[in-house]
């Protein structure tokens, strides 16, 4: 699923990922070595998007990137425990996430081992999951995924936007 149609950071793109890269210049970038695809790894996740988004200024940001990071990285780690599953894999698989940011606006990556692209739904009022993409396109500027590797890359930008 690529998203909503946008521009997305160079430095952050694949090459031949299907994601525009209209925005050539973005100078900070922060990454976290690979964290164990467990519920823990979303505290880690959560608390290194708010310390990295106060550092670079964007703490009007940091909210916002923090539960939609909270969102990426859940959905990476459930997609990782469905990899496991199927494949039968005794060891722990990983999830990965960086930052990239032109100052103004910030770009959230997670990746994760499983190649099977994320699909947006409608969740029952009821239903105690599937809002996390809801939440994605709800807040981000923009949003989208690309394969990379043996797995994909769920991003999204939050932030102002430069006009191409």
């Amino acid at each position: 699923m690529a998203g909503r149609a946008g521009a997305l950071p160079a430095s952050a793109a694949d090459p031949g990922s299907g994601a525009s890269a209209v925005i050539q210049d973005w100078p900070l970038a922060s990454y976290l070595p690979p964290l164990a695809a467990h519920a823990t790894a979303l505290a880690c996740a959560r608390g290194h998007v708010r310390a990295v988004a106060c550092e670079w200024g964007l703490e009007d940001l940091a909210d916002t990137a923090e539960l939609l990071t909270s969102e990426l990285v859940t959905n990476a780690v459930r997609a990782s425990e469905r990899l496991t599953i199927g494949a039968g894999l005794a060891a722990v698989p990983v999830v990965r996430l960086w930052l990239v940011s032109d100052q103004i606006s910030l770009v959230i990556h997670v990746w994760d081992g499983n190649s099977q692209m994320p699909e947006r739904r409608d969740a029952a009022p009821d239903a105690e999951g599937g809002r996390g993409l809801l939440l994605v396109d709800a807040l981000g500027t923009d949003w989208g995924a690309y394969r990379k590797g043996s797995g994909k890359v769920v991003w999204v930008m939050i932030g102002g936007k430069r006009d191409p």
